[in-house]
């Protein structure tokens, strides 16, 4: 079972809607990667890299409104700094799903 936490902890964790305009290939990556340039509005555009080439081309990522933690401090992977966390459902063989708003929202709103 998990460990639980507090409401309290939860607020601590900042997530937001932003919508991806540019996509990468991710060579260097230890694991099939992208990098991700996502627009979360007032917010500003944060970088990341995604393993999310199972399901996703690059083409039907740009555009697409995403989910993302974006207050983790950044995380170097491989030869690019990491600015935040995409979200997404993972398989057991290790394929994300995106999870997104369930309709277009404004860049940068508070996920809560």
């Amino acid at each position: 079972m998990n460990e639980s936490i507090t409401w309290a902890d939860f607020e601590k964790v900042e997530i937001r809607a932003g919508t991806v305009v540019a996509v990468e290939a991710f060579p260097q990556a230890r694991k099939p990667a992208y990098k991700l340039t996502i627009d979360f509005g007032e917010s500003g555009t944060k970088r990341t890299s995604a393993q999310l080439t199972k399901l996703y081309q690059p083409d039907d990522l740009i555009g697409k409104q995403v989910v993302a933690v974006v207050n983790f401090p950044p995380k170097q992977i491989a030869t690019f700094m990491s600015e935040c966390l995409v979200l997404g459902a993972v398989a057991d063989d290790g394929t994300v799903t995106l999870l997104q708003t369930e309709r277009p929202t404004q860049n940068g709103l508070r996920i809560a």
